[in-house]
């Protein structure tokens, strides 16, 4: 590679960060563009965790038995604003789909092939960003009131174990040693020694940011409205306020709104808007080092710095330009009591972001083939965090001609 390959770089989100550092550090001369501040819209109110055990897809094997009942109570796990139901059908029905057992099968196969090198990819740019402080690796927890609510996810942590995720499964005295002062109506608990998490994903996606600058990478404040090709080729983008801007390639790491690029070249992705909330307490005061899941109740608390709490979780179906509904934000807070016990709600925060989700759950990576030059890093669900180096590190492969490693088979964006 040499530095007379530029390629531009559309959305400044951790995935779009994590990938313009990953290709200025592969050689490639990088311009990096956003119509916002860097890591600002869904990647600055995640939940920070690097989600390695994640392998089964969300369609998984009996999930649609509880769709009904999630989608009754506009407060559950799963809901769906029903005035949008009507444009949800074709997505809902490749999420069915994709539901299949065998399809599932393969799908697991192929999270595990990205999620097993997801702390291999980070660990040289957390290093060269200077981010090791904010970079947890205490593992994480799941949470089971019981012996009979972990057999029903029993069959779910075998598979895991299947594909070479190692975990432990402790009783309540386990659970005691390695996270005292939980309540002890949680009785059982998985942990995953090689899950880890981010003490604050904002920061933690600006530490990334600011590294790609130090390395000689360029960052724009424009909105892109359009590829532009030449003779079949992708020659750069049209900006609103710069105009055309020339490039080698395009990477289109836009998230939510990336599809407006692939319909632009008649690739239709079926990209939605997978609704997530958090409560943010930084005055918590709650000592905990595990990054916590509770299985029955579909929700997440993350641990900030200085005793603080992220909250987050449940999943909302609906236009990524609905207006909020902040009850969903604000159950978790009982929620989280129900967990840890008491809390200081000082300075507390709600927020809404909108995560790019495709039925079949494995992100879309990849060239597009009727445009040369043109790739796409989109429909990572809640999994943008947990893949954005990885999904920079194949990019750059590929793009400087490394060849086009096996995982990038399963996420190519002519799929549908």
């Amino acid at each position: 590679m040499t530095m007379d390959k530029h390629v531009i770089v559309v959305g400044a989100g951790v995935v779009g960060i994590a990938t313009a550092l990953q290709l200025r550090l592969a050689g490639c001369r990088v311009t990096l563009l956003d119509r916002g501040e860097p890591a600002m819209e869904t990647s600055y109110g995640n939940a920070g965790a690097l989600a390695v055990s994640d392998i089964i897809p969300l369609a998984e094997p009996g999930v649609l038995r509880k769709v009904p009942g999630w989608m009754l109570d506009p407060l559950g796990p799963l809901a769906v604003r029903w005035r949008y139901l009507p444009r949800l059908v074709p997505w809902l029905a490749r999420f069915v789909a994709a539901s299949r057992p065998g399809r599932v099968k393969h799908l697991t196969a192929s999270l595990n092939s990205l999620l097993s090198r997801v702390n291999s990819d980070y660990a040289p740019l957390i290093e060269r960003a200077g981010l090791r402080h904010m970079w947890r690796r205490h593992g994480n927890l799941t949470l089971y009131r019981d012996e009979a609510e972990f057999r029903a996810a029993a069959g779910a942590w075998a598979v895991k174990r299947a594909h070479g995720v190692e975990w432990h499964l402790l009783d309540r005295v386990g659970l005691e040693k390695i996270a005292p002062g939980l309540d002890p109506a949680w009785q059982v608990a998985v942990e995953v020694p090689a899950w880890s998490h981010v003490e604050d994903p904002y920061l933690f996606s600006k530490g990334l940011f600011d590294a790609f600058l130090r390395e000689g990478g360029g960052f724009i404040r424009d909105e892109v409205v359009s590829t532009a090709s030449a003779a079949g080729r992708l020659v750069g983008v049209n900006a609103l306020q710069g105009g055309h801007l020339p490039a080698d390639a395009v990477v289109v790491a836009c998230g939510i709104w990336s599809d407006r690029f692939s319909k632009q070249h008649r690739l239709r992705l079926p990209l939605e808007s997978e609704r997530g909330y958090h409560v943010t307490l930084p005055r918590a005061g709650v000592p905990l080092h595990h990054f916590i899941q509770c299985a029955s109740e579909s929700f997440v608390i993350l641990p900030m710095a200085d005793g603080g709490l992220r909250l987050a979780g449940t999943v909302e179906l609906a236009h990524h330009d609905a207006p909020p509904d902040w009850r969903r934000a604000h159950i978790l807070l009982e929620k989280a009591r129900r967990i840890v016990g008491p809390f200081d709600t000082t300075d507390m925060s709600l927020w809404m972001g909108n995560r790019p989700s495709v039925p079949d759950t494995l992100p879309v990576i990849g060239p597009v083939p009727q445009v040369p030059g043109l790739y796409l890093a989109t429909g990572h669900g809640h999994l943008g965090l947990t893949l954005a180096a990885t999904t920079g590190a194949l990019l750059a492969d590929l793009i400087c001609g490394r060849g086009p490693a096996p995982e990038l088979h399963s996420c190519r964006p002519e799929r549908f």
